[in-house]
């Protein structure tokens, strides 16, 4: 009874003794190339396995070394199992296989496949894997060669293939129609890749680091993701090609549609690329952060920039100095080169009918551009802040000039707008501190708010007989404007219209003129003569109800000349002008509005006609210095 005891016991050390993972493979069975497999029956089939468990799966086991067949059935207890993935850590560091034919049984790779295996030399993925699990050759710095053809691949992990130092040739099949985040990540003797027709999507810093990189060939036709992960965050660092400094060849096919957002950001080493006829979109930051790039082959006939001018195509492509846009081109897409600082000069064929919303905004380097008689549209912000620009001719097929169109155009002096031209957009020419002069034109009917504010240099301007209407703040800041003639189509000022135009001595107001926004003439120190020929000007200075003075702050003003035509002096008119000496009111006037007058203490006299029928409360309340009535 002892003997069985101790022989018990025995039995016991032993197995104690024996790998506890004993369970971790169903079946083994020799490979047509002579290594022993680990299976694990799973629906459908059998998984390739590895015979110990985590973190070291071959440590009581002979690693399988050389050329590895694998098989894509396997016959056990009279059973045949289709061999349909690779299982998570199968051949994990097995440094002595040096080649492996995966079947086309496979589905999956399960990660971590065959990571480390540094003998491997080269490897094929067929077309029958739609799942890779990540890390599956990671670390494999004896690999040379991989043929990547998972085709439809559902879900994937990442790092496929990082850190393959010594992967030269990268062969993707045409089937291929994703590659997962990180794929290639680090392969550092990888000097060039041609993405296929078929591809629509690739994955975040899947070529990252390929620092030997040189050549892409990029022919994918509708890829419409090149990854990032928190775009918000870091989007520059986790780019497809992030730090492929020493890219300097880009092919894009004549087939390609898209350019998806990031696709070759921060690719330094670009000098030159082509964007073909064939593309309709190209996404944001496509090729921002591109500081080699100097020239631009723009060909893309009715291309679309759907995120400009948020973040521009080539934002950051400071020395991009030479931009052919084709004969066949039809319109400039907004946003399309915003911020190319380097960029001097700009010819535009005459195929272009259009030029998008922003589409040269911040070009500070620009100094001339030519714009064909085709163009009919130039969009809001389209020169916005080239402060470079010393002219520009506008052609007599434009008919409107949009918001901001030449914002900031701090060196312009010369603007010819032709007689097509019906409206001038908000900020059209605001800042534009090079300009001396300017002629509205009388086809323009409408000048925006702040069109030509802040014009410092402006002295004189010639507002066309069909403006209806100047908008808030138009000329405000014309510091240099001397004098202004508003023609009789005009019927409304805006507020601040002409708002500390200091040097401005005279204005007349014509006769159409119903309203007149508060503090139309503030501040216009220099000012000393208003011949006011509104017929019937209903409002002036009120603001929710409230009275605020068109001429406040006018220190100087001593002449005001009301013409024949005038009927009515509107409320508040003229209050607080206490420079004001010599008014004369028109023989047609037939009211006096309350406060007209009120605080105009430097008023010595005045004849009232005899056609004033009312004069309104304190309509000369304050009027300290006047002696006769």
């Amino acid at each position: 009874m002892k003997k069985h005891k101790l022989l018990l016991y025995a039995i016991l050390l032993m197995a104690m003794a024996l790998p506890q993972n004993v369970f971790a493979y169903d079946f083994s069975a020799v490979a047509p190339s002579g290594q022993t497999l680990y299976y694990k029956i799973v629906s459908g089939g059998v998984r390739v396995t590895y015979p110990d468990s985590d973190p070291v799966p071959w440590s009581y086991y002979t690693k399988p070394t050389g050329a590895l067949t694998i098989p894509s059935t396997v016959t056990h207890s009279g059973t045949t199992y289709n061999v349909t993935s690779i299982g998570f850590n199968a051949f994990w560091g097995c440094t002595g296989l040096t080649s492996v034919t995966i079947p086309s049984s496979i589905e999956s790779l399960e990660g971590y496949t065959f990571y480390g295996c540094t003998g491997l030399t080269s490897v094929t993925i067929p077309s029958s894997v739609t799942n890779i699990g990540g890390h599956d050759f990671e670390n494999c710095t004896g690999l040379m060669t991989v043929n990547f053809n998972a085709t439809n691949v559902t879900s994937s992990q990442y790092d496929i293939f990082s850190g393959c130092t010594n992967l030269t040739t990268l062969n993707i099949g045409d089937s291929v129609t994703y590659i997962p985040p990180r794929s290639f990540y680090n392969c550092s003797s990888l000097t060039s890749v041609t993405i296929p027709n078929g591809v629509t999507s690739i994955g975040h810093k899947a070529f990252s680091g390929c620092t030997g990189l040189t050549t892409v060939n990029f022919n994918a036709i509708n890829c419409t993701y090149m990854g990032t992960v928190g775009i918000d965050t870091d989007p520059y660092s986790n780019t497809v090609f992030y730090g492929c400094t020493n890219l300097i060849t880009l092919n894009i096919g004549d087939n390609v549609t898209c350019i998806p957002q990031f696709a070759f950001c921060g690719c330094s080493g670009l000098t030159s690329v082509t964007i073909p006829s064939s593309v309709n979109t190209i996404w944001r930051d496509a090729f921002s952060n591109c500081t080699g790039l100097t020239t631009v082959n723009f060909n893309a006939i009715n291309c679309s920039m759907p995120y400009a001018p948020i973040q521009s195509v080539f934002m950051g492509c400071t020395n991009l100095a030479t931009l052919n846009i084709g004969d066949s081109v039809t319109w400039i897409p907004n946003g399309a080169f915003f911020g190319c600082t380097g960029l001097t000069s700009v010819t535009i064929p005459s195929s272009v009918t259009s030029i998008g919303d922003y589409a040269f905004d911040n070009c500070t380097g620009l100094t001339s551009v030519t714009i064909p008689n085709s163009v009919t549209y130039i969009g809001n912000g389209a020169f916005n802040g080239c402060s470079g620009l010393t002219s520009v001719s506008i052609p007599d097929s434009v008919t409107s000039i949009g918001n901001e169109t030449f914002n900031g155009c701090s060196s312009l002096i010369s603007v010819t707008i032709p007689n097509s031209v019906t409206t001038i957009g908000n900020y059209a020419f605001y800042g534009c501190s090079g300009l001396t002069s300017v002629t509205i034109p009388n086809s323009v009917t409408s000048i925006g708010h702040y069109a030509f504010s802040y014009c410092t240099n402006l002295t004189s301007v010639t507002i066309g007989s069909s403006v209806t209407s100047i908008g808030n703040y138009t000329f405000n800041g014309c510091s240099s404007l001397t004098s202004v003639t508003i023609p009789n189509s005009v019927t409304s000022i805006g507020y601040y219209a002409f708002g500390y135009c200091t040097n401005l001595t005279s204005v007349t107001i014509g006769s159409s003129v119903t309203s007149i926004g508060y503090y139309a003439f503030s501040y216009c120190t220099g000012l000393t003569t208003v011949n006011f020929n509104a017929t019937n000007c209903t409002s002036m200075g009120y603001y929710y109800g409230n009275p605020y003075p068109v001429f406040i702050g006018c220190t100087n003003l001593a002449t005001l000349n009301i013409g024949d035509s005038v009927t009515s002096i509107p409320d508040y008119a003229f209050t607080g002008l206490t420079s004001l000496i010599s008014v004369t009111i028109g023989n047609n006037v037939t009211t006096i509005g309350n406060s007209a007058f009120n605080g105009c203490t430097g008023l010595t006299s005045v004849t009232i006609p005899n056609s004033v029928t009312t004069i309104g409360n304190s309509a000369f309340n304050g009027c300290t210095g006047l002696t006769s009535v």
